[in-house]
């Protein structure tokens, strides 16, 4: 017999509309993953290169959830097979492409639909902060979900797309990999219209080169 789905109650509903996200600040970063280490199954995590931060408020400011966005994976098959890159493209532009490397909704709000609500906020937002710190923007997202633990469902929800299984190893520095035999299943998400496109372009258009150092993504 199949179980209904939970429908949220009024009070998880107005949490669900209210959360808002913005970049955790640098005063913030502690606390940031000692939550991570204390609750996520991953722990923390000391992002290498460039990377974001987020945290999802409620309305009075109260932390919900924690996203943590850095380098991309350097060698993906699946992911370079979807891009449709060469090995020299994916080199030149893989800063275009970002790794969720983190999410975690912390205890007590796992409440129905927040995790796609803060994803979408994320998502929305994490191209022009990315432009805004590091001069250039993002084309796409990547992460990895553990089959044994989570189905993926706000990715899924979220228009991200799953490609496969990855090969089992994970990064433990900026070029340095390890072999860990637990394949995750890898989801990708275009951030801007024919973003994959552009970046299997044998040239970037003139307004996506760097520009008083600022690369414009206009696709």
């Amino acid at each position: 017999m199949k179980t209904k789905p939970h429908l949220p109650s009024e009070k998880e509903q107005k949490l669900v509309e209210s959360v808002q996200v913005r970049p955790i600040r640098a005063d913030e970063r502690i606390r940031c993953m000692r939550l991570l280490k204390r609750h996520h199954y991953l722990g923390e995590l000391q992002p290498v290169g460039e990377q974001l931060l987020y945290v999802a408020v409620s309305r009075h400011g109260g932390w919900r959830a924690i996203l943590v966005f850095c380098a991309a994976a350097k060698h993906l098959r699946h992911r370079d097979q979807w891009i449709g890159w060469t090995n020299e493209q994916r080199r030149r532009r893989l800063a275009l492409v970002a790794n969720n490397a983190r999410f975690l909704i912390l205890p007590g709000y796992a409440v129905p639909n927040l995790a796609t609500r803060v994803l979408r906020l994320t998502l929305d937002r994490v191209c022009a902060d990315w432009l805004d710190r590091y001069g250039h923007p993002l084309a796409a997202v990547e992460t990895f979900v553990d089959p044994e633990r989570f189905q993926g469902t706000a990715y899924k929800a979220g228009g991200w797309i799953e490609l496969g299984m990855t090969s089992g190893c994970g990064r433990v520095g900026r070029d340095y990999y390890v072999r860990h035999n637990k394949p995750k299943r890898l989801f990708v998400r275009e951030l801007c219209r024919r973003a994959r496109r552009s970046l299997q372009a044998e040239h970037l258009k003139p307004s996506q080169r760097q520009n008083n150092n600022r690369v414009k993504w206009a696709i």
